[in-house]
Protein backbone atom coordinates (compact mmCIF):
# COMPACT_ATOMS: atom_id res chain seq x y z
CA UNK A 1 0.00 0.00 0.00
CA UNK A 2 1.10 3.55 -0.57
CA UNK A 3 -0.89 6.54 0.63
CA UNK A 4 0.76 9.46 -1.16
CA UNK A 5 -0.33 11.80 1.65
CA UNK A 6 3.02 13.33 2.61
CA UNK A 7 3.52 17.05 2.11
CA UNK A 8 5.82 18.34 -0.67
CA UNK A 9 8.79 17.95 1.71
CA UNK A 10 7.90 14.26 2.27
CA UNK A 11 6.77 14.91 5.83
CA UNK A 12 3.82 13.21 7.58
CA UNK A 13 0.63 15.28 7.43
CA UNK A 14 -2.53 15.67 9.52
CA UNK A 15 -4.40 13.94 6.65
CA UNK A 16 -2.19 10.88 7.06
CA UNK A 17 -2.78 10.86 10.82
CA UNK A 18 -6.52 11.24 10.26
CA UNK A 19 -6.61 8.25 7.90
CA UNK A 20 -4.83 5.99 10.39
CA UNK A 21 -6.90 7.26 13.31
CA UNK A 22 -10.02 6.24 11.40
CA UNK A 23 -8.59 2.79 10.70
CA UNK A 24 -7.51 2.37 14.34
CA UNK A 25 -10.98 3.37 15.53
CA UNK A 26 -12.38 0.76 13.14
CA UNK A 27 -11.13 -2.00 15.44
CA UNK A 28 -7.98 -3.27 13.75
CA UNK A 29 -5.59 -5.19 15.97
CA UNK A 30 -2.61 -4.30 13.80
CA UNK A 31 -2.10 -1.55 11.24
CA UNK A 32 0.83 -1.49 8.82
CA UNK A 33 1.73 1.78 7.14
CA UNK A 34 2.19 2.05 3.42
CA UNK A 35 5.64 2.59 1.92
CA UNK A 36 7.82 4.83 4.06
CA UNK A 37 11.05 5.67 2.28
CA UNK A 38 14.49 5.63 3.86
CA UNK A 39 16.12 7.83 1.16
CA UNK A 40 14.55 11.07 -0.06
CA UNK A 41 16.44 10.87 -3.36
CA UNK A 42 14.73 7.58 -4.17
CA UNK A 43 10.96 7.54 -3.75
CA UNK A 44 8.46 4.96 -4.86
CA UNK A 45 6.20 7.87 -5.78
CA UNK A 46 5.62 11.51 -5.06
CA UNK A 47 3.87 11.91 -1.72
CA UNK A 48 5.87 9.25 0.14
CA UNK A 49 6.85 10.00 3.72
CA UNK A 50 10.64 9.84 4.16
CA UNK A 51 12.05 8.98 7.57
CA UNK A 52 15.58 10.30 7.86
CA UNK A 53 17.36 12.99 9.89
CA UNK A 54 15.17 15.67 8.25
CA UNK A 55 11.84 14.13 9.25
CA UNK A 56 9.43 16.26 11.28
CA UNK A 57 9.51 14.24 14.48
CA UNK A 58 6.42 15.88 15.93
CA UNK A 59 4.50 14.95 12.77
CA UNK A 60 5.85 11.42 13.01
CA UNK A 61 4.73 11.18 16.66
CA UNK A 62 1.27 12.52 15.78
CA UNK A 63 0.94 9.90 13.03
CA UNK A 64 2.05 7.09 15.36
CA UNK A 65 -0.32 8.22 18.12
CA UNK A 66 -3.26 8.48 15.72
CA UNK A 67 -2.56 5.01 14.35
CA UNK A 68 -2.59 3.49 17.87
CA UNK A 69 -5.51 5.46 19.31
CA UNK A 70 -7.61 2.34 19.96
CA UNK A 71 -4.81 0.36 21.60
CA UNK A 72 -3.77 -1.56 18.50
CA UNK A 73 -0.26 -2.04 17.15
CA UNK A 74 0.89 0.27 14.36
CA UNK A 75 3.99 -0.81 12.43
CA UNK A 76 5.88 1.28 9.90
CA UNK A 77 6.80 -0.38 6.61
CA UNK A 78 10.27 0.92 5.67
CA UNK A 79 11.37 0.68 2.08
CA UNK A 80 13.70 1.72 -0.73
CA UNK A 81 12.34 1.41 -4.28
CA UNK A 82 15.65 0.82 -6.01
CA UNK A 83 15.00 0.71 -9.75
CA UNK A 84 11.25 1.22 -9.17
CA UNK A 85 11.76 4.94 -8.70
CA UNK A 86 9.81 6.83 -11.42
CA UNK A 87 11.81 9.04 -13.81
CA UNK A 88 9.74 12.01 -12.66
CA UNK A 89 11.11 11.51 -9.13
CA UNK A 90 14.67 10.49 -10.04
CA UNK A 91 15.78 9.65 -13.60
CA UNK A 92 18.91 7.92 -12.24
CA UNK A 93 17.75 5.13 -9.89
CA UNK A 94 19.97 2.59 -8.18
CA UNK A 95 19.64 -1.17 -7.88
CA UNK A 96 21.59 -4.36 -7.32
CA UNK A 97 22.56 -4.26 -11.03
CA UNK A 98 21.86 -2.14 -14.09
CA UNK A 99 18.77 -4.13 -15.16
CA UNK A 100 16.12 -1.62 -16.23
CA UNK A 101 12.45 -1.95 -15.35
CA UNK A 102 10.64 -1.81 -18.66
CA UNK A 103 7.20 -0.52 -17.86
CA UNK A 104 5.95 2.08 -20.30
CA UNK A 105 9.20 4.07 -20.23
CA UNK A 106 8.39 5.36 -16.74
CA UNK A 107 11.66 4.25 -15.13
CA UNK A 108 15.29 5.15 -15.82
CA UNK A 109 18.09 2.65 -16.25
CA UNK A 110 19.52 1.99 -12.79
CA UNK A 111 23.15 1.80 -11.87
CA UNK A 112 24.49 -0.79 -9.47
CA UNK A 113 25.05 0.41 -5.92
CA UNK A 114 28.65 0.53 -4.76
CA UNK A 115 29.78 -1.26 -1.58
CA UNK A 116 29.81 2.08 0.27
CA UNK A 117 26.29 2.89 -0.96
CA UNK A 118 25.04 -0.51 0.21
CA UNK A 119 26.43 0.28 3.67
CA UNK A 120 24.60 3.64 3.52
CA UNK A 121 21.34 1.87 2.64
CA UNK A 122 21.74 -0.43 5.65
CA UNK A 123 22.31 2.57 7.93
CA UNK A 124 19.32 4.39 6.41
CA UNK A 125 17.03 1.46 7.27
CA UNK A 126 18.48 1.33 10.80
CA UNK A 127 17.94 5.06 11.28
CA UNK A 128 14.36 4.86 10.00
CA UNK A 129 13.66 1.98 12.39
CA UNK A 130 15.11 3.93 15.31
CA UNK A 131 13.13 7.06 14.52
CA UNK A 132 9.94 5.04 14.06
CA UNK A 133 10.27 3.41 17.47
CA UNK A 134 11.24 6.68 19.18
CA UNK A 135 8.13 8.24 17.66
CA UNK A 136 5.77 5.61 19.03
CA UNK A 137 5.37 3.06 16.25
CA UNK A 138 5.04 -0.48 17.61
CA UNK A 139 7.68 -1.80 15.24
CA UNK A 140 8.87 -1.82 11.64
CA UNK A 141 8.56 -4.12 8.68
CA UNK A 142 11.43 -4.20 6.20
CA UNK A 143 9.80 -4.20 2.77
CA UNK A 144 11.57 -6.98 0.88
CA UNK A 145 8.98 -7.76 -1.79
CA UNK A 146 7.16 -6.37 -4.82
CA UNK A 147 10.31 -5.68 -6.80
CA UNK A 148 11.72 -2.96 -4.52
CA UNK A 149 15.44 -2.71 -3.70
CA UNK A 150 15.75 -5.62 -1.25
CA UNK A 151 13.78 -7.81 -3.65
CA UNK A 152 16.08 -6.67 -6.48
CA UNK A 153 19.05 -8.01 -4.50
CA UNK A 154 17.26 -11.31 -3.80
CA UNK A 155 16.30 -11.98 -7.43
CA UNK A 156 18.79 -13.55 -9.87
CA UNK A 157 16.90 -11.69 -12.63
CA UNK A 158 17.77 -8.25 -11.28
CA UNK A 159 20.92 -9.13 -9.35
CA UNK A 160 23.75 -9.92 -11.75
CA UNK A 161 26.53 -8.95 -9.39
CA UNK A 162 29.72 -11.00 -9.19
CA UNK A 163 30.74 -9.83 -5.71
CA UNK A 164 29.62 -10.77 -2.18
CA UNK A 165 26.16 -9.31 -2.96
CA UNK A 166 25.36 -11.49 -5.98
CA UNK A 167 25.53 -15.00 -7.42
CA UNK A 168 24.52 -17.55 -4.79
CA UNK A 169 21.32 -17.27 -2.79
CA UNK A 170 23.45 -16.72 0.30
CA UNK A 171 25.11 -13.71 -1.35
CA UNK A 172 21.87 -12.34 -2.84
CA UNK A 173 20.24 -12.61 0.60
CA UNK A 174 23.11 -10.82 2.36
CA UNK A 175 21.47 -7.36 2.18
CA UNK A 176 18.23 -8.59 3.76
CA UNK A 177 20.06 -10.49 6.51
CA UNK A 178 22.22 -7.46 7.34
CA UNK A 179 19.19 -5.16 7.34
CA UNK A 180 17.35 -7.43 9.76
CA UNK A 181 20.43 -7.75 12.01
CA UNK A 182 21.03 -3.99 12.04
CA UNK A 183 17.36 -3.16 12.72
CA UNK A 184 17.20 -5.76 15.49
CA UNK A 185 20.35 -4.31 17.04
CA UNK A 186 18.59 -0.94 17.13
CA UNK A 187 15.50 -2.55 18.65
CA UNK A 188 17.52 -3.80 21.62
CA UNK A 189 18.06 -0.16 22.57
CA UNK A 190 14.36 0.20 23.47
Amino acid sequence: MTEGLADPGNQPTPELASLYRRWSEGGAGLLMSGNVMVDRDHLERAGNVVVDEAVDRSGLRAWAEAGRVSGNHFWMQISHPGRQCPKAVNPHPVSASDVQLKLGGQFGRPRALSEAEIADVIEAFALAATLARKSGFSGVQIHAAHGYLVSQFLSPVTNRRKDQWGGSLENRGRLLRLLVQRVRAQEKRF
